[in-house]
């Protein structure tokens, strides 16, 4: 019985790799008679399941973009979204899913936006089709897919976020991303950046913040928060704490504690989403992002929740709205005095609360950032490069002028 499953695995695995070769000409078919099969303006976005790109869809439509979400794969903490694709069926090879499913949703739209160069395929072998239809293609990069941690470590070796990596650098040194890197060289027509320090390993993407969230939420604890609240709670979301400089974090929480003060740390790992929000408008200050030299979306939701975000951002990278904002802005040797100035002085901190949501909004305006955006898809479906986009469009410079920084 072994023997016989081990044929048929060994059958199989070359069925999936002479499928794609007899593909190939039925895809040259269909890309020159399917070329026109397009709806103008519409815009699908390509990621694993996740609530980000699902509210940034959301507002993109709110301001007339004809924009749909691909959810790839499966997750516990997200299940919204337009399409759904899985690869792995039982039933049917890889490539003749993807074959399928490219052909009846993905191939019909104008503009594909990749997150986390993020398609249907392992391979990649839609993205010269894409391009052979006339698709555009923009990469939109979020983290360590875009980073190369030799270069990162050269550039900032005294503290940077491949210090105590949890991803054993897959993600910016492993096969897949070479080979996703590659590919975006080649086929991709416009990278973006969700941060500004993601453009010293993308000098040619454009930096395009994140979307706010759209809902408030409700705190379920009773204000006024600290000292009335007798403990101050500080939450910390990730699952990643190497990158994070959790370890860091907690030292300087527990050495608050062991001096007397009365101070709560909740670390939230792989933890939904919605209680994710729950937890942060509940607390009295949340810190995240020490080690990677800009903030972050858990910064920009905790804002949006009204508790104030203590995060780091590298000085040549501050500006005045920055400097103007509820963010609290500080690095690891700082981070424990700076906890125990709002231990001390709990009416700045009661300030800052009330400016967060606001300030957050003023900095990542989800109105002025959707039109910025839509732009950038009108430009590439007439035919403009990157360099134009650059250019052209308001807030998409590719680096700051010196001006520009604080």
């Amino acid at each position: 019985m072994p023997r016989f499953v081990d044929i048929a695995r060994a059958a199989w695995q070359r069925l999936e790799q002479a499928i794609p070769r007899l593909l190939w000409p039925i895809n040259q078919v269909l890309a020159l008679a399917l070329r026109r099969r397009v709806a103008p303006g519409s815009v699908l976005h390509i990621c694993y399941p996740v609530h980000l790109i699902h509210y940034m869809v959301d507002i993109l439509r709110e301001n007339g973009c004809a924009a749909d979400y691909l959810a790839v794969g499966t997750s516990k903490g997200w299940n919204a979204s337009d399409h759904h694709f899985q690869r792995w069926r039982k039933w049917m090879p890889l490539s003749l899913t993807e074959f399928w499913f490219f052909w009846h949703v993905v191939s019909r739209y104008e503009v594909i936006h990749m997150h986390f160069m993020q398609g249907i395929s392992q391979t990649g072998w839609e993205w010269p089709l894409l391009k052979q239809m006339g698709r555009k293609i923009v990469v939109y990069y979020s983290g360590c897919e875009a980073r190369d941690s030799t270069t990162n470590q050269l550039l900032h070796p005294e503290m940077n976020i491949c210090h105590d990596c949890d991803y054993q650098h897959i993600l910016c040194d492993g096969d897949w991303s070479r080979r996703r890197r590659a590919l975006t060289q080649r086929y991709g027509d416009l990278e973006l950046v969700t941060t500004p320090d993601l453009l010293d390993f993308c000098p040619e993407a454009i930096h395009f913040p994140f979307f706010c969230p759209p809902d408030a939420i409700v705190p379920t604890r009773q204000r006024p928060y600290w000292p009335e609240n007798g403990r101050f709670r500080i939450v910390h979301v990730t699952n990643h704490p190497g990158i994070e400089g959790t370890a860091l974090i907690r030292g300087a929480v527990d050495r608050l504690a062991e001096k007397g003060w009365p101070v709560e740390f909740r670390h939230l790992s792989n933890t939904p989403y919605r209680q994710v929000l729950q937890e942060l408008a509940d607390a009295d200050l949340s810190v995240g992002k020490m080690k990677m030299g800009y903030y972050a979306n858990a910064q920009v939701e905790s804002m949006r929740c009204g508790t104030p975000a203590v995060t780091h951002v590298r000085l040549e990278l501050i500006t005045e709205d920055l400097r103007d904002s509820a963010l609290l802005l500080t690095d690891l040797e700082g981070l424990e005095a700076m906890l125990e100035r709002f231990l001390t002085e709990p009416a700045v901190l009661a300030e800052k609360r009330q400016q967060a949501s606001s300030s957050i909004q003023r900095l990542h305006d989800n109105e002025r950032l959707a039109k910025r955006l839509i732009a950038m898809y009108r430009a590439l479906a007439d035919g403009r490069d990157h360099r134009w986009i650059a250019s052209n469009i308001p807030g998409g410079l590719c680096r700051p002028e010196p001006g520009e920084r604080a």
